[in-house]
């Protein structure tokens, strides 16, 4: 299934430059990150009522830490689904997995259920949670920190936690917006996993979790989805502070075998993570329904043409 649907993802791409759209990013290699910046200016800059770009801070090395939001809802308290990659800066297939995901939801805003995705949620996309470590092609930050590991959990107070800006920035992304789910982008190997990291207890949600993690693990042809802690145990994830605090449906998505693969496999790995990120819009949709059916759309199977 993966290779049929990563030709239909190709060939949307093209349809759309050749329409007139603005260049668009090819994954034939990895991006700088000031071609980066410049990138999510631009999508800022010509669709104004689509994408807002906001730098939510720096680095402890002065680097830019930035954000894009693409919505066609004008509510104050729209509903938000967030993704982030490279926390780790060494794995940058999740750099480029991010920015392939902003050109998607860009170039295809309006058509099948994107646009309708689009017009439910502010989807906020955030390519470089650690620069620095990107820059350096580190796991770590510039001072040896692993971003991963500096979140506060269920057995890690926050007054033990957020010692590193990057993570306060995220922290405190998460207060101001009404996130209720998400996926940050790692790679090293293929999985999807959730809550808990820390523990082996199941959470309240293991059951919505599993259906997610099913979704999105089938898409993107993984065998392996389950519980982070029993893929390795951590403290101080990313997921287990959002699900924790915030009550989001968090996910890791780990997107490739390796943390930066070849460049002549990149354009895959890329394809395979939109593909996941869409199942997993929708997926998030569905239960969204489920559990508010106030809220209740005519929601119909995933359109995977219509959606890439």
């Amino acid at each position: 299934m993966y290779p049929i649907l990563s030709v239909i993802l190709r060939v949307c791409i093209v349809l759309e430059l050749c329409s007139g759209t603005a260049w668009a990013l090819q994954f034939q290699r990895y991006h700088s990150q000031e071609e980066i910046a410049a990138f999510l200016r631009e999508q800022a800059q010509l669709y104004p009522e689509l994408v807002r770009f906001q730098v939510l801070g720096r680095s402890p090395q002065g680097r830019e830490i930035a954000i894009v939001s693409v919505t066609k809802s004008e509510a104050a308290d729209v509903p938000a689904i967030y993704f982030n990659g490279t926390h780790h800066g060494n794995e940058k297939a999740s750099t480029e997995a991010i920015l392939g995901l902003i050109q998607n939801l860009v170039q295809n805003r309006d058509r099948g259920d994107t646009d309708r995705f689009l017009r439910r949620y502010k989807i906020i996309l955030q390519p470089l949670v650690n620069p620095d470590g990107h820059a350096l092609n580190s796991r770590t930050d510039a001072h040896g920190a692993d971003p991963n590991r500096d979140y506060a959990s269920p057995s890690k107070p926050e007054s033990e936690a957020f010692r590193l800006v990057e993570t306060r920035l995220v922290r405190d992304l998460l207060n101001r917006e009404n996130v209720v789910a998400s996926a940050a982008f790692h790679a090293g190997l293929e999985a999807v996993l959730w809550p808990w990291c820390h523990t082996p207890t199941l959470s309240r949600d293991e059951p919505q979790f599993k259906i997610l993690g099913e979704a999105v693990a089938r898409t993107m042809n993984m065998p392996k989805y389950t519980q982070s802690f029993f893929d390795y145990q951590t403290e101080g994830e990313f997921i287990d502070y959002a699900y924790m605090r915030f009550g989001i449906y968090a996910l890791t998505l780990e997107v490739a075998l390796e943390p930066s693969p070849r460049e002549d496999q990149l354009e895959n790995v890329v394809d395979r993570a939109v593909l996941g990120s869409m199942s997993f819009l929708q997926a998030i949709e569905q239960l969204t329904l489920k559990f508010n059916k106030s809220a209740a759309l005519n929601v119909r199977p995933l359109d995977l043409r219509a959606a890439l």
